[in-house]
């Protein structure tokens, strides 16, 4: 025999070998119960471990608004500390770009973009320098067109740990005062009233 018949009795001889038909049912039955039969420890545990890491995102996620929100009340009361106390400007102004050009400074503009209605009713007296939460901003004095009364303009680039409030728009009533905290472009803007 050479090579080539050899080769040719081998294929034929397996071509040939089949499994009984019972056989295959067996493998197959074999093979779906192990599919469905899951370990115990995964039909357990996994709905368990599912939950705990629903819980613990929920709860990351609530904290960290408590944190902000408690950081918010701290600025506002910042913001309404410094109102209440009496310092000199270091730039008489008669608008917000006399203040821009007096506080030559500044590393941001003073001019506010939205809130042009709300803050109409007022008019600039004067600025400073100042400093919130340790970032440099600009203290303005306003007086209400209506009432006559002095009011606070506090204006701060968002860096540092003020842009944790980023896309703000809140009003917080302390027990002095009322605070307007927004975001306008990149700046921290809060109203003392």
């Amino acid at each position: 025999m050479n090579e080539q018949e050899i080769d040719k009795s081998v294929r034929e001889l397996f071509l040939n070998q089949k499994l009984s038909a019972e056989k295959v049912q067996s493998i197959l039955d074999k093979g779906k119960s192990q599919k469905t039969k899951k370990p115990f420890w995964m039909t357990y545990w996994m709905p368990v471990g599912a939950a705990a890491a629903i819980v613990m995102a929920f709860s990351f996620q609530f904290a960290r608004n408590h944190q902000d929100e408690e950081f918010y009340f701290d600025v506002a009361g910042e913001i309404a500390m410094r109102h209440n106390a009496y310092h000199d400007f270091d730039v008489r102004a008669a608008s917000f770009s006399d203040v821009q050009a007096g506080l030559k400074d500044l590393a941001f503009s003073v001019t506010p973009l939205v809130k042009q209605r709300l803050l109409s009713a007022y008019e600039v007296i004067g600025a400073r320098y100042c400093q919130l939460q340790g970032q440099q901003a600009a203290h303005v004095q306003l007086k209400n067109r209506k009432t006559r009364a002095l009011c606070t303009l506090y204006v701060a680039s968002m860096n540092g740990t003020l842009s944790s409030l980023k896309s703000i728009d809140q009003h917080v009533g302390l027990e002095a005062n009322e605070v307007d905290i927004w975001e306008d472009s990149d700046r921290l803007f809060a109203l003392v009233d």
